[in-house]
C-alpha cells in the first residue's frame, strides 16, 4: 500500500508540479493514494490534488517516469 502524502507536502508537491510542468508517475500514485484513501485528506488538500489532475487532463503537467 502506498502511504499517503502530509497536508503540508501535498502543497508543496503540486506547487513545483505547476511551476515545471512535470509530476513523476511516483508522486501521481501517491496523490492518487492519498484522494481515495485518507479520509482525513481536507478540502484544501483535495483542491490542489484536483488542481494536478486537471493540469495533467489539460496537458499543461505530463507524466514523468
Amino acid at each position: 500500500m502506498v502511504s499517503s502524502l502530509p497536508a503540508p507536502d501535498i502543497q508543496s508537491l503540486v506547487s513545483v508540479a505547476l511551476e515545471q510542468g512535470t509530476l513523476s508517475r511516483r508522486d501521481h500514485l501517491s496523490l492518487s493514494a492519498a484522494m481515495l484513501s485518507n479520509p482525513l485528506l481536507s478540502s484544501r488538500d483535495r483542491q490542489y490534488i484536483n488542481q494536478i489532475f486537471d493540469s495533467i487532463r489539460a496537458g499543461r503537467v505530463r507524466l514523468a517516469d
